[in-house]
């Protein structure tokens, strides 16, 4: 029988999850097993005995059952701008430079390739009767990649920058083309009707205007620390709010891809923002990025 939950056990679980974490990365660490995929095994082994066992795992699977019941939009909202942010913001300039062409590639006519012939293969062995729209609705939501153990591996094996360069910059760009494709079917099958030049429209005011604004609001944050000299306290804070209030402004309020505004937030912090930071400032907010994006190892369970 399942445990009664108390607000104490969603952090207990939390704790507990950040001290298995560890023990994975500590345990696995020069082995050929990827520290994330042992966390999700983890994860699934248990939830496979609380779920499946007539016991549970009392208060820690109450607090798992608090955190697997929260709202999936609170944990996005709380989780994703920090996370896209550190991962565009880590990426080194010149390689982003050398790969943009084929992170565009990948991400633009491969999100499209993808979800066209994802959504005809469900039109055409769906059991359900879907019509073209609803298909490809889902082939949308099914074209977005997350190499995240396939980048961690790359960098653990040494293999090309490069590679791991255009692996993890196109994985951040689909993520918002597939947002973008997602609304534009979703529209269709709400009943708005477009044709070939209003889907044209939409898809660029949608995406182009979500990577204006993440440069909008890039420029304005950065104006604001030219005015700062040696304070890595308000450096870390600002570009900790600004990923977030520039998701939630274009996500929320503006209807674009959040996501592709906080990608192009940190890649032009980090194409032309890093030498704004010196010294040890940029050593601490490189870390405390770093320590926030990969301290929440119970996200994976």
């Amino acid at each position: 029988m399942a445990t009664a939950a108390e607000p104490d056990d969603a952090v207990l679980f939390a704790g507990v999850s950040l001290v298995l974490g560890a023990a994975c990365r500590h345990l696995f660490r020069g082995t050929r097993v990827p520290y994330t995929i042992a966390l999700l095994v983890l994860g699934v082994a248990l939830g496979s005995l609380e779920y499946g066992t007539k016991d549970g795992l009392g208060k820690l699977g109450a607090g798992m059952r608090i955190w697997a019941n929260i709202n999936p939009d609170l944990l996005l909202a709380a989780f994703l701008p920090a996370l896209l942010f550190e991962s565009a913001f880590s990426m080194e300039a010149h390689q982003i430079k050398k790969c943009m062409a084929q992170m565009l590639l990948l991400a633009g006519p491969g999100v499209l390739m993808s979800t066209f012939l994802l959504g005809t293969a469900l039109k055409l062995t769906s059991p359900y009767d879907w019509n073209w729209e609803t298909s490809l609705l889902l082939g949308g939501l099914l074209s977005a990649t997350d190499p995240v153990a396939v980048v961690a591996v790359l960098k653990e094996l040494g293999t090309s920058k490069k590679l791991s360069t255009i692996i993890e910059g196109e994985s951040l760009m689909n993520d918002g083309v597939s947002v973008v494709v997602y609304q534009l079917f979703l529209q269709m099958v709400l009943g708005r009707s477009f044709n070939t030049g209003s889907i044209l429209m939409f898809l660029s005011e949608v995406s182009l205007g979500a990577v204006a604004l993440g440069l909008a609001f890039a420029i304005i944050s950065l104006l604001w620390l030219g005015f700062t000299f040696n304070d890595t306290i308000l450096e870390m804070t600002l570009t900790l709010a600004v990923s977030y209030i520039a998701f939630y402004t274009v996500q929320d309020a503006l209807k674009y891809s959040g996501i592709l505004t906080v990608t192009a937030l940190g890649m032009f912090y980090a194409a032309f923002a890093k030498t704004t930071f010196k010294g040890d400032n940029r050593r601490s907010l490189h870390d405390f990025w770093y320590c926030s994006s990969n301290t929440c190892p119970f996200i994976l369970f």
